[in-house]
């Protein structure tokens, strides 16, 4: 559970990443557009446009870790179920177990009560009243 919580924490920083660049290179190409409208020098067109493709290089990259984390919760919630389903497998096993002991053990408390029932009407037949009063 620890390491799934793990993967979705990891998950969504990463997403958070990618979204700031998102918003970094939206920002920086609108700048652009409004200063190449308003007329700008090539040399500041030019260096705009490298840190543009310094921005999507970087976005790429994120894009790139946000598809290894997704795999990373993806596998994260894979052995969790699988986790879970051997823990049922288990309880249910504890629980037939448990129950079979409590009927065994019904069992042998009954044949004792028989038995006990058993000796008593043996030892209340073979009493006779007539010769306690002699």
């Amino acid at each position: 559970m620890e390491q799934y919580a793990q993967a979705l924490l990891v998950r969504q920083q990463t997403l958070d990443r990618l979204d700031a660049i998102q918003r970094e290179l939206n920002a920086g190409w609108q700048e652009l557009r409004g200063q190449l409208a308003k007329g700008c020098a090539a040399s500041h067109a030019a260096q705009a446009h490298d840190y543009h493709r310094a921005l999507g290089k970087r976005r790429d990259e994120a894009i790139v870790a946000l598809g290894v984390a997704e795999r990373r919760v993806n596998a994260a919630l894979q052995t969790m179920l699988t986790a879970r389903q051997q823990r049922e497998i288990v309880d249910k096993s504890c629980e037939k177990q448990k129950a079979r002991h409590v009927r065994e053990q019904f069992r042998t408390e009954q044949k004792l009560l028989d038995e006990l029932a058993g000796r008593r009407t043996v030892s209340t037949l073979s009493w006779n009243p007539t010769e306690s009063l002699s």
